[in-house]
């Protein structure tokens, strides 16, 4: 038989008990991706208002708040306080109570069904005009040249 070894993370905050709706926690460390029951599962270390820590198992719909309001690198959420929401939800065909640990700006949308951070612009969506020195110039002796020019042609008519 072949073991895995495991590593411990400490302690982990009981959900209902320890953390509950519309509580404010603090982000104590930039996560671990651990292999849990159901796949993986990404382990945070959060300090609540009393000073207590302990870990968390934070979702993927929480970690993209986390992204859309700090940015994708981890390091940065350190020190950030989250808000909780609990949401009952059908999972596995059971109705359970859902824990979202969420960018403190964001909200539910009702229109998509998303949390989404209100006036937050998304740096994806903004286009930014091309100046004529940034267009490329096709050299002639560049093998794709002819097909970029029939390209270029069709789209004029």
């Amino acid at each position: 038989m072949i073991y895995k070894k495991q590593i411990s993370l400490g302690k982990f905050l009981k959900k209902g008990t320890d953390i509950c709706d519309g509580d404010i926690i603090t982000i104590a460390n930039e996560g671990k991706v651990q292999e849990g029951q159901y796949g993986e599962q990404n382990i945070f270390l959060v300090k609540l208002k009393g000073g207590e820590e302990g870990n968390v198992s934070i979702n993927q719909t929480s970690i993209n708040t986390f992204i859309d309001g700090w940015g994708e690198d981890s390091v940065n959420w350190i020190g950030k306080e989250v808000k909780i929401e609990v949401i009952k939800m059908s999972v596995s065909g059971k109705i359970r109570q859902v824990y979202f640990f969420l960018h403190p700006d964001s909200i539910l949308d009702d229109e998509s069904g998303q949390f989404i951070i209100p006036n937050k612009e998304k740096s994806a969506l903004v286009s930014t005009p091309i100046k004529d020195e940034e267009i490329p110039v096709i050299e002639a002796d560049d093998p794709n040249a002819e097909a970029q020019e029939a390209s270029d042609e069709e789209k004029k008519n």
